[in-house]
């Protein structure tokens, strides 16, 4: 992952940051840590405390650090595993060049760390349900969220959801795409859009459920256990089955043997033409990450060959 920041968190600007919160705190350690599209530090603190995580974020999006502890008040115990609890979001920009939000610590490691584990099947068993749990949480309306909630909320699915095909078309061509396959492409969702339809009430959707967001540790068996869900910057208010069809694309892409026990954690798909609405958007996500990718100068061939495999 390319880092989007330059800036270095070093032991006196952490103390300063933790000390707005606590003056009796003390950090000792500053540690870096890998992944995902911000810089994260974990802050080890004297005497035993427990750690602190010190989340810095670009100028742009302005929202996202609002947005992130918005969703983690949302979420609250209802995840059935612990999420970072935010102590503190600063976009003065006094302390730091940059907004940053200062957290609990999770411990555990990325559940990509388990891939080709024979504790694997049963953690990703485990995220499917936890994502079944995400989508218990109810919302007002379909629609992206942002720092103040639901921006440009929809009544319908399918409104929501045609405005996000006309977007994902249009970038697809802007970046490149091949209009022929576009065409292809944007007949088979026409052909395909009233499964959108059936989804009347909206949900709270993740949309990066994937094993580098979702942590594990060995439990008293020895048998990994989930200890933490990370990084709430993409959530919108939608068709769980949306959120289900991106979690099984990305969790499938770091290892196709995660897709079964994932769906069997997840359960039963009780929505009316489900099949077709998977199918609808894995295109939709397919279609936006491939744009996304060659937006950094990426060539993303998989992703225009599973496209081009959609198409027939």
């Amino acid at each position: 992952m390319v880092r989007r920041l330059t800036f270095d968190v070093d032991l006196a600007t952490a103390r300063a940051v933790v000390r707005d919160i606590d003056p009796a705190l003390e950090p000792v350690a500053v540690e870096r840590l890998h992944g995902g599209s911000t810089e994260v530090y974990r802050l080890d603190l004297a005497a035993g405390a427990p750690p602190l995580v010190l989340k810095l974020y670009p100028d742009e999006p302005a929202w996202a650090p609002a947005k992130e502890a918005l969703v983690a008040g949302w979420i609250g115990e209802a995840a059935g595993v612990p999420i970072p609890r935010w102590l503190a979001l600063d976009e003065t920009r006094a302390r730091l060049p940059m907004a940053y939000a200062v957290t609990t610590w999770l411990r555990g490691e990325a559940v990509r760390s388990l891939i080709g584990s024979p504790g694997a099947p049963g953690a990703y068993r485990q995220m499917g349900a936890l994502l079944r749990r995400l989508h218990a949480i109810p919302m007002p309306a379909f629609g992206y969220v942002l720092a103040g909630g639901i921006a440009n909320p929809q009544a319908e699915n399918a409104g929501y959801m045609g405005g996000a095909f006309e977007r994902a078309f249009r970038d697809f061509r802007d970046a490149g795409g091949d209009r022929d396959l576009a065409g292809k492409l944007q007949r088979l969702a026409v052909a395909r859009f009233d499964a959108v339809r059936a989804c009347v009430s909206p949900v709270l959707c993740h949309d990066d459920f994937q094993p580098g967001n979702v942590l594990a540790a060995p439990g008293p068996d020895g048998a990994p256990q989930l200890t933490g869900l990370l990084d709430f910057a993409n959530a919108f208010a939608g068709d769980p089955l949306m959120d289900l069809a991106k979690a099984v694309t990305c969790c499938g892409h770091e290892d196709p043997a995660s897709v079964a026990p994932l769906l069997e954690g997840y359960g039963p798909l009780d929505q009316p033409n489900a099949e077709d609405a998977l199918c609808l958007y894995t295109l939709y996500h397919r279609l936006t990450m491939w744009a996304w990718l060659k937006r950094f100068g990426d060539q993303p061939e998989a992703l225009l060959h599973d496209l081009a495999g959609m198409a027939g």
